[in-house]
């Protein structure tokens, strides 16, 4: 892939690129991977290890919400039939500033006929040790005050003896379309208060109530990473699907998806102009043996 940044010091090696703001790569010195990595061929957003969410994250119900009387349409930007992940994993970032062990990339969208928003948004990537670190800043540019979340959309490997623990109050159960149905508590097979493997069938639902903290546990390649998520960040997202079981998502995000149809808060901050939103989260990566 052309175009590719890459950073890296004496424990961890990451390779980011410019187009959907993507990192491509994740995986430690001696060539253990603790990123989903993208692998041979053209680049596909969709077969990356992360990309950041921007201005809103996941799918918007009907392409349209009411705000102070006025009705906001965005357009499919996908296949789908709905309005997905915001513009920024489908857009062309500008490199900034860049290092050894750090890169910013910036994105700045114009109003454009598929959504309400016109915004800036500064994504910032570091490594420090054995810990990369994901910033990700939006500044509203509408005339209007409007709507914003952000969250980031990591692929992490799943192998069988896997572990994740990721403690959450409560879940939304998955409808139609692939969207929330109703907030219940966690069932015991999903339950990751205390550590687990994943259930043996598709999870696609979003955890409420997550105090920033998880840990994932490979066995097989003897790695464990500690994740540590701003307080905006008050919710995650799991994407297991059924049909590929070599990778797993846990999205830090800071609204339940679908969160302008929903009733009662969905975590989404309304930004007037020149208001700004942001927030980061950090993986920590060390050897099994290392793990507490």
């Amino acid at each position: 892939m052309q175009g590719l940044v890459g950073l890296g010091n004496d424990r961890l090696s990451l390779g980011v690129s410019p187009r959907g703001g993507a990192v491509v790569d994740g995986r430690t010195r001696d060539g253990r991977p603790f990123l989903r990595p993208h692998g041979e061929g053209a680049f596909d957003v969709l077969r990356s290890a992360c990309f950041p969410l921007v201005p809103i994250g996941n799918r918007v119900e009907g392409n349209g919400f009411e705000l102070g009387g006025k009705h906001y349409r965005f357009e499919p930007n996908t296949a789908e039939p709905h309005y997905i992940h915001g513009d920024g994993w489908l857009a062309e970032w500008a490199v900034q500033e860049t290092s050894a062990s750090h890169v910013q990339l910036c994105f700045e969208q114009a109003r454009p006929a598929r959504s309400p928003h016109a915004y800036r948004a500064v994504q910032t990537l570091s490594l420090d040790g054995p810990t990369l670190r994901l910033e990700l800043f939006v500044e509203n540019l509408s005339r209007e005050t409007l709507p914003f979340g952000i969250g980031f959309h990591p692929y992490f490997p799943r192998t069988a003896a896997m572990r994740l623990t990721a403690p959450a109050q409560a879940w939304w159960t998955e409808r139609d379309g692939y969207l929330p149905g109703v907030r219940t508590p966690v069932p015991g097979t999903a339950d990751f208060a205390k550590q687990r493997q994943l259930p043996r069938r598709r999870l696609n639902n979003c955890f409420e109530g997550w105090n920033g903290q998880a840990r994932i546990v490979w066995p097989e390649t003897g790695l464990a990473a500690v994740i540590a998520a701003d307080p905006v960040f008050s919710r995650y997202m799991i994407y297991a699907p059924e049909d590929d079981t070599s990778f797993f998502c846990l999205e830090p995000m800071s609204h339940t998806p679908n969160a302008l149809a929903i009733s009662g808060p969905g975590g989404l901050h309304l930004l007037a102009p020149g208001q700004t939103l942001s927030g980061g989260f950090s993986i920590t990566v060390s050897d099994c043996e290392d793990f507490q």
